[in-house]
């Protein structure tokens, strides 16, 4: 059964899970992206914020896209449901992190 096939047929308890850990991942990603950025701009002063964070998030999606690989292969649904949530995660992440650069930080 392919990874694709596999997330199409989530049942209700890969759906909670997917759902109650949600916030708690959300909040995950965003520390790691932070923390990432943060790194970065020790390693590199002087460096473009908007620059650190594109590089922080594309480190954090790689990081994202194994975890989520590795999850959605388990035959566990709340696995599946936690791959979902994941990815989910990242992209309120980065849609929320370039909202907030272009809009109020006007990169």
């Amino acid at each position: 059964m392919t990874a694709l096939t596999r997330l199409n047929n989530l049942d209700s308890r890969a759906w909670s899970t997917a759902t109650w850990s949600a916030p708690f991942v959300t909040q995950l990603v965003l520390a790691l992206v932070i923390v990432t950025s943060w790194l970065l701009g020790k390693w590199h002063p002087g460096t473009n914020g908007a620059i650190l964070f594109l590089i922080s998030a594309a480190v954090v999606f790689v990081l994202g896209a194994v975890l989520c690989a590795a999850l959605t292969r388990s035959a566990s649904a709340r696995a599946r449901g936690l791959a979902l949530s994941l990815a989910g995660s990242f992209a309120v992440v980065l849609v929320g992190g370039l909202v907030y650069g272009l809009w109020i930080l006007a990169w």
